[in-house]
């Protein structure tokens, strides 16, 4: 259902289940059974779509995938451990990891469930990472994050309307609009304690030893409470509601269902086989801790000195292509055009489907008036993430070259 339509039809009668008219209707709510009012009814395949909608801008928007082909199948062996026993174990799971330090986990529509870098690096077993694969799984299955968006739909309708009658939005605006309600807007407290619970049950049916997830919950609560690590405030805290409740509640789900399987060694936590396939994460963090700096002295424009880390952790990792991008990205606002190429290229060697990589490869090529060669680099760019910058210099590239049509097309993108 196109924009227009949400819009159009959340302007019509409110409803109640069973007596639905225009926008409202009924949904049954796989984990729960029970009918719950929609503005919006998604069929499978249309949830699916939409979480695939969003899936490329949020992760490129937040640094892209972590690449490690080992730890990525070993991330998507513990999620479908966990989807299979799940209430909706039919859906397309996809279990990446995120290439961000930034201690979060998200989940968007139809199994799309990523775990960022940041977090994965400071669980201690594979039941802790199933407590967190698992959580966000129950968020799927239980469409919290669809619920978001309908919550979303219903706040904006009246806005919506107006900029549709002012003649639409752009693909940018869509995009960045769709991702926001599904990763950014968080969830409620009952959401976050229905998805704990379900994680929870999906762990125990595939054979962790649920105090896994009481493990998860004292190490977010050790976080929260000392304050020891301000990235959880930024990243996993703002869009997962924390609580000593929602620990308590853990340790009294686990002894009112679950009492029998805390010491039955049937139910693992799999620690060893978690560090071996974490081992090369763990050595991998210590050079993004360099580069983490680096991108802190970039933000207060001491460039030199952050190229210098950026320099260092690519010394450290020299396969991580987001080292030589961030240097890259230096170069470029030093408008040292020669050095910014040569790092360019070589972050896209080791990743061509870096957005960053890509955005600022077209960026440079772009300033040097290259419009020809900046094109495709910013094309592509707009293909992992769509931005307003990126359709900026891809009008006016296309104006240089005389293409008045793919300038005004993009032209549209960048208002």
């Amino acid at each position: 259902m196109t924009e227009r339509n949400h819009g159009a039809l959340a302007l019509a009668l409110l409803a109640v289940c069973g007596l639905a008219i225009g926008v409202y209707s009924c949904a049954v709510n796989p984990v729960t059974g029970r009918s719950e009012l929609a503005i919006v009814s998604f069929t499978e395949e249309e949830e699916a779509a939409l979480g695939a909608k969003a899936y490329s801008p949020a992760v490129h928007q937040q640094g892209g995938f972590y690449r490690d082909p080992e730890l990525e199948e070993y991330v998507q062996e513990v999620g479908m451990r966990l989807a299979r026993v799940s209430h909706r174990p039919n859906l397309r799971y996809r279990y990446r990891v995120l290439n961000s330090s930034v201690p979060n986990a998200f989940a968007l529509p139809g199994g799309y469930i990523v775990v960022n870098r940041g977090l994965l690096v400071g669980l201690s077993s594979e039941a802790e990472l199933a407590a967190v694969l698992g959580h966000e799984t129950g968020h799927v299955t239980a469409k919290h994050s669809l619920a978001g968006y309908q919550r979303a739909i219903a706040a904006n309708v009246l806005v919506a309307g107006v900029v549709l009658a002012a003649g639409g939005r752009s693909g940018v605006q869509e995009i960045s609009g769709i991702t926001a309600s599904l990763v950014e807007n968080g969830f409620s407290r009952d959401q976050e304690r229905e998805a704990d619970w379900l994680g929870i049950d999906y762990m125990v049916k595939a054979g962790y030893n649920p105090a896994g997830a009481v493990r998860l919950q004292e190490y977010f609560y050790r976080e929260l409470e000392g304050g020891k690590n301000p990235l959880f405030v930024e990243g996993l805290f703002r869009t997962h509601p924390f609580s000593k409740e929602r620990l308590d509640n853990a340790r009294d789900r686990i002894a009112q269902r679950y009492p029998e399987t805390v010491k039955n060694p049937n139910y693992t936590f799999n620690e060893a086989v978690f560090r071996r396939k974490t081992a090369r994460l763990r050595e991998v963090q210590k050079a993004y801790a360099v580069a983490d700096e680096g991108d802190k002295l970039f933000r207060e424009k001491r460039y030199e000195e952050a190229l210098g880390k950026y320099r260092e952790a690519a010394r450290m990792e020299p396969g991580q292509a987001p080292f030589h991008a961030s240097a890259g990205r230096v170069h470029l606002v030093r408008k040292e055009y020669a050095p910014a190429e040569a790092a360019l290229r070589r972050a896209i060697e080791l990743d061509g489907e870096s957005f960053e990589g890509r955005f600022l490869m077209g960026a440079l090529r772009y300033a040097k008036r290259e419009f020809r060669a900046a094109i495709p680099e910013l094309e592509r760019s707009m293909d992992l993430y769509p931005t307003k910058q990126a359709a900026g210099m891809l009008s006016r590239s296309y104006e240089a070259l005389g293409d008045a049509a793919n300038a005004k097309k993009y032209a549209e993108m960048a208002k």
